[in-house]
């Protein structure tokens, strides 16, 4: 909405100021004596930097891909992040278990709902832009999986979510203005301000400000309940609960810029949310199932 709402069209720095907005509220926690971080060695470390490269690329590759692609395509691709997830979980092994056809069953409603519910111009796309918005789309799933799998103690790390979060804002804000300076988006946004103070619009520059402070803050909430929940459920779990997240975005937006959605993609939106119901219910039942047996 920042974006939008400001013609503020510069990504890399709304990313930059989500990053700025970990490092100071992870900063102010361990001020007050509610977080202490814990000591990680240069392995470690390293591993850190190896994720927020794979932080940064993902987001990088998305941007660049929506410059070839229409965004009803790029949303229907980025829709199959539970399948490329679902790949990648079996191929390493960190859901050594496998899953069972009711899974499989239940996230055909949640991939075909994104779909629907973002049904417009599929076909103004160049195969080089569909081609990296496929690869944006592994990308995102690597990112889950193995954010999942440093969590819970994979890559000999077992980090808290307030540990993974204050340790990757300080990489992630570096990476990003780093881009941002590569893509000349700095710059574009320095002539920006520049622009808005020769108008003497004070009033629209403080907006901005408070705009773009409170969406620092939204994220550093955010970031938080991510990682937590990501911690405590799985990386499959996690996708499905994005695309979830895509659909109540659609309908979210049809109401606050007044569009109606359309026959099709209240269908989309409805199938998205009936498969995000029938993926918990399958869930919930396969853990009570297994919770049983451990017990006779």
């Amino acid at each position: 909405m920042v974006l939008q709402w400001y013609q503020f069209g510069f990504p890399w720095l709304v990313t930059a100021v989500h990053s700025l907005g970990g490092i100071i509220g992870m900063r102010l926690l361990v001020y007050t004596g509610h977080f202490t971080p814990v000591y990680l060695d240069y392995s470690q470390k390293r591993l850190l930097w190896i994720f927020s490269a794979l932080y940064t690329v993902n987001i990088a590759v998305s941007n660049v891909s929506l410059h070839y692609v229409s965004v009803p395509l790029h949303q229907v691709v980025r829709g199959t992040v539970p399948v490329f997830t679902v790949v990648i979980s079996l191929v390493w092994k960190t859901a050594p278990e496998g899953y069972s056809w009711r899974v499989y069953v239940s996230l055909v409603p949640v991939v075909l709902g994104v779909g629907l519910s973002t049904y417009g111009d599929y076909y103004s796309f160049t195969i080089v832009g569909f081609l990296l918005t496929l690869l944006g789309t592994i990308l995102a799933a690597t990112k889950t999986v193995v954010t999942n799998t440093i969590l819970v103690g994979g890559y000999q790390l077992k980090l808290s979510a307030l540990d993974l979060l204050y340790q990757l804002s300080p990489l992630a804000f570096m990476q990003t203005i780093g881009w941002a300076v590569l893509t000349g988006e700095l710059f574009d946004a320095w002539e920006y301000v520049r622009l808005v103070q020769s108008d003497n619009n004070s009033s629209r520059m403080y907006a901005l400000i408070v705009a773009l402070v409170a969406n620092g803050a939204i994220a550093f909430v955010l970031n938080i309940s991510s990682f937590t929940a990501s911690k405590n459920t799985s990386a499959l779990a996690m996708t499905v609960a994005g695309n979830v997240k895509v659909v109540l975005a659609v309908v979210l937006g049809c109401i606050m810029f007044q569009v109606t959605l359309s026959p099709l993609s209240t269908l989309g939106v409805a199938l998205t949310i009936c498969g995000g119901a029938a993926y918990s219910a399958v869930k919930y039942t396969e853990a009570q199932r297994t919770k049983y047996k451990s017990l006779v």
